[in-house]
């Protein structure tokens, strides 16, 4: 398998796949300056062609990196690859058996997913957040550790909901979103925004997506 990223998500997502017995775990950085050869005893692939190499022989890759746009493009070129976009779940995490969940996922520890779900491809639930029952997450989203999505909200592709923000029950985020660490969302956010604060409002307008999922 190999790891996208070298950096501190990466080293989460190996923590939690450390523990499994799976040939030719490596990284996969091609874009850092000063890198290492070796991240906790594995290769750090630094080429699309050694990535392709290896995936000749195993493969399953898994997203190690936070950035949404950037899950979303490299998540792309390792398909072209002739990769295949595995989850990685924290043995901790609480996900209801009628959650619905995508592909290629990183669900970390303490993480809560409530009943009648549904999470897009390529998503990252980070450590302590919680998505309640009947939430709709889109694809190549980010919840950062500790929000909370309450019950029958919806959230558009490419958005990330900051740390310990909340969004309220009902409540509908559209794609291309950030909402701010902190962040109490009371109302429904359009796409392509920043909004911040207890109630959040629209802080900013951010450039519409040209490649979206």
């Amino acid at each position: 398998m190999i790891i996208i990223g070298a950096g501190g998500h990466a080293k989460e997502i190996f923590d939690l796949l450390n523990t499994q017995q799976i040939d030719n775990l490596n990284f996969f950085d091609n874009v850092s300056q000063a890198r290492a050869e070796l991240l906790f005893g594995r290769l750090i692939l630094t080429s699309f062609d050694q990535a392709a190499s290896q995936i000749l022989n195993n493969p399953d890759f898994s997203l190690g990196i936070g950035n949404v746009f950037a899950r979303l493009a490299l998540y792309r070129k390792f398909l072209t690859l002739n990769g295949r976009p595995t989850s990685v779940i924290a043995d901790n995490a609480v996900i209801s058996p009628s959650a619905k969940l995508g592909q290629g996922l990183n669900i970390m520890r303490f993480a809560f997913v409530s009943a009648c779900t549904r999470i897009g491809d390529g998503c990252l639930i980070n450590a302590g957040a919680s998505v309640h029952h009947d939430v709709i997450i889109g694809s190549f989203v980010e919840i950062s550790p500790g929000a909370k999505v309450l019950g029958n909200c919806s959230v558009g592709d490419l958005t990330t909901i900051g740390a310990n923000a909340t969004l309220l029950p009902k409540i509908i985020v559209g794609s291309n979103v950030v909402v701010a660490a902190g962040a109490v969302v009371t109302q429904n956010v359009p796409d392509n925004c920043l909004v911040a604060g207890v109630p959040a409002v629209v802080k900013k307008r951010l450039e519409p997506l040209q490649n979206a999922c």
